[in-house]
C-alpha cells in the first residue's frame, strides 16, 4: 500500500508535482486511480458542477467547507483549493481558511484580486489576507498558495516584488497566473529564469495547456527554474464529453446496449462498490460493531444489491 504523505512531503519529495483540477468526490477518485499525488478543487468546475454558473462568485465558504469535508474522505491524496479571494478582507479570510483547513483541506490558493470592485489590491492589503490565511493554517498540515496577478509582461519587477512579499507574509507557495500566457519560447525562458533566480522559496506554474497538438511547455523544464507545482484541467472535459457520446447512443438505440458493450472484456463498474467502500466490506464491518444480527444491516442489503446488480450486468 502507498504511504499516504502530505501537501507539504509532496512538495519537498517531487522536482515537479502535476496537480489536477477535480470538482467532486468521484473526479478525485478517478485521478488517484491514475497515480497522480495531489488534486485541487477548481473554483470554475466547482461553479459548474454544484450550482450550474460561471465562475462568478456565487459560491459560499459552507459550499467549500462541505466539498472538502467528502472529497478530502473519498481520496487518499491531499487535497487543494481554489478558493479565489477567499470571500473578503482578512477576517474574513483567517475563517475562510481556518474551517477549509479543519475539514481537510491540505493547500489553500488565494488570488490578490479586489474581485467585488476588480483590479489588483495594494501590496499591503494583499498582505494582509496573506498574514490572515497563514494564521489560520497553524497548526494543520494546510499550506498558502499566494496568486499574483501581476502580468509579467508588463510589470516582471512588480510581480517578483509581490511574490517577494507574501512569502514573507507566510506563503508557501507563490504563483503568477499570467506565465502561461507567455508564448514565445525565449521570452518565457528569460522570464523564468528571473523567477527562479529572484523569487523566494516554493513556485507554482500555472495551468498546463497545448496548442496545435504540442504542450504550451516542457514540465522538466520548468522544474528546472525552481517551480515545484502546476496544475492541469482535464476532468470536467473529459466526463461531460464520455456521458455525451453514451447519451447519444442511448437516446437514439432506445435501449442500454450501449452503456454495456465492455461486459464482454468482463468490465464491470459500479462507484459505490468499488471505490467507496461496499465491495471492500467497510461499512459492512463497521455496522456489525453496532447491530449483532446481519439481517438487520442496512451495509449488507446495500452490499447484496450492488453485488447482484454487477452480476446482472455480465
Amino acid at each position: 500500500m502507498k504511504e499516504k504523505l502530505t501537501f507539504r512531503q509532496i512538495m519537498e519529495k517531487n522536482d515537479i508535482t502535476i496537480c489536477p483540477e477535480i470538482y467532486d468526490c468521484l473526479s478525485a477518485k478517478a485521478v488517484e486511480l491514475c497515480n497522480f499525488e495531489l488534486v485541487m478543487i477548481s473554483s470554475a468546475e466547482f461553479a459548474t458542477a454544484l450550482q450550474g454558473n460561471p465562475d462568478l462568485g456565487f459560491l459560499t465558504l459552507d459550499d467549500y467547507v462541505h466539498a472538502c469535508y467528502y472529497i478530502s474522505r473519498a481520496t487518499k491524496l491531499p487535497l487543494l483549493v481554489d478558493a479565489d479571494d477567499c470571500f473578503g478582507g482578512p477576517l474574513r479570510v483567517f475563517n475562510a481558511c481556518k474551517r477549509m483547513a479543519e475539514a481537510g483541506a491540505q493547500g489553500i490558493l488565494i488570488v490578490d484580486q479586489d474581485l467585488d470592485n476588480g483590479g489588483i489590491l495594494p501590496i499591503k492589503k494583499a498582505v494582509e489576507k496573506f498574514k490572515a490565511a497563514k494564521a489560520a493554517m497553524e497548526g494543520t498540515d494546510c499550506l498558502l498558495i499566494a496568486r499574483c496577478d501581476v502580468d509579467p509582461l508588463t510589470d516582471l519587477d512588480e510581480a517578483i516584488e509581490r511574490c517577494n512579499r507574501y512569502h514573507e507574509a507566510g506563503a508557501d507557495l507563490t504563483l503568477i497566473v499570467k506565465l502561461n500566457a507567455v508564448k514565445d519560447r525565449e521570452q518565457r525562458a528569460k522570464i523564468l529564469d528571473r523567477i527562479g533566480k529572484e523569487v523566494q522559496g516554493w513556485k507554482m506554474y500555472p495551468d498546463l495547456g497545448a496548442t496545435d497538438g504540442k504542450p504550451d511547455v516542457d514540465v522538466d523544464e520548468i522544474a528546472r527554474y525552481g517551480f515545484k507545482l502546476v496544475g492541469i484541467h482535464y476532468l470536467m472535459y473529459a466526463a461531460f464529453e464520455g456521458m455525451l457520446d453514451y447519451g447519444h447512443h442511448i437516446y437514439q438505440d432506445r435501449s442500454n446496449v450501449y452503456f454495456n458493450k465492455y461486459n464482454d472484456t468482463g468490465v464491470e463498474f459500479n462507484a459505490a462498490a468499488q471505490f467507496f467502500g461496499v465491495e471492500d466490506g467497510y461499512w459492512e464491518s463497521v455496522e456489525a460493531k453496532f447491530v449483532d444480527d446481519p439481517a438487520e444491516r442496512k451495509s449488507v442489503w446495500m452490499r447484496h444489491f450492488v453485488m447482484e446488480t454487477l452480476k446482472g450486468n455480465k
